[in-house]
């Protein structure tokens, strides 16, 4: 027989045939299953690459910020610099013109004050050129590197694409078959508990049982359970992980 079909019927053990049209729904339901997740994941996986590339570029750009408020600093220290040499040459001439000797040494203290403060300032917006070229350097890496990602990530987002399109037409059609086999011989009720264990159990809703254990958890149900599935007059949940239980 083919797949997703459903065994000759026994008119005189209903439960029998209950289990038959269940394991041929679990059957197109595992597959539904897998195409559902495949829906989901590849454009999570999507959205978690393009973020990446998100985060590529906000690093390029936190790094050419601070580049730029490097040279905006530099350019203030190179203006303050210029102020403070224009301060020392005037007090240059103060000192060499004056008489006094109090405002000489005076001249003479604001001028130490001032080399060292062009010294350090001098030092500080070499750092900061320093700091700059290499912020160069390493944003230009980036951009290289984030180019290549973005066209890598093109292509893949165009297969995404592709896949998606064959996913949910191979969804449409496991669920047309889903509804097509849909048999009179599941209650409401049963289809209702059938269908809440698939989402519970990762898309399979039946277990065999077999020596008593049941083969979804391996778990060794109680003998009074085994003794109403043989039975066969009620539908039987596996004392643990409770799925619908069947004999292998």
């Amino acid at each position: 027989m083919g797949r997703y079909t459903i065994r000759p019927l026994n008119p005189a053990d209903p439960m029998v045939n209950l289990v038959q049209a269940l394991l041929v729904l679990q059957e197109i339901d595992a597959d539904l299953f897998t195409v559902n997740r495949e829906l989901e994941r590849l454009p999570e996986e999507r959205e978690r690459r393009q973020a990446a590339l998100d985060a590529e570029q906000a690093k390029i750009e936190q790094i050419h910020a601070a580049s730029q408020a490097r040279q905006v600093r530099v350019k203030e220290m190179e203006d303050t610099v210029v102020v403070q040499q224009q301060r020392m040459r005037k007090l240059e001439k103060e000192s060499l013109s004056a008489r006094d000797v109090s405002v000489v040494e005076a001249c003479r203290y604001e001028m130490r004050g001032l080399r060292r403060q062009i010294d350090e300032g001098e030092r500080e917006a070499f750092s900061c050129v320093e700091l700059i070229e290499a912020d160069t350097t390493e944003v230009a890496a980036l951009k290289d590197r984030l180019a290549a990602a973005q066209t890598e990530f093109t292509e893949y987002s165009a297969n995404v694409e592709t896949e998606l399109g064959q996913a949910t037409a191979r969804q449409e059609d496991l669920q047309s078959k889903r509804d097509a086999r849909l048999s009179k011989d599941i209650d409401v009720n049963t289809l209702a508990l059938y269908d809440r264990l698939l989402l519970a159990r990762g898309g399979e809703a039946l277990a065999p049982l077999d020596g008593g254990v049941c083969q979804a958890c391996y778990i060794q149900v109680p003998p009074n359970l085994s003794v109403r599935l043989a039975r066969g007059k009620d539908v039987i949940q596996c004392s643990s992980c409770d799925r619908i239980l069947y004999l292998a």
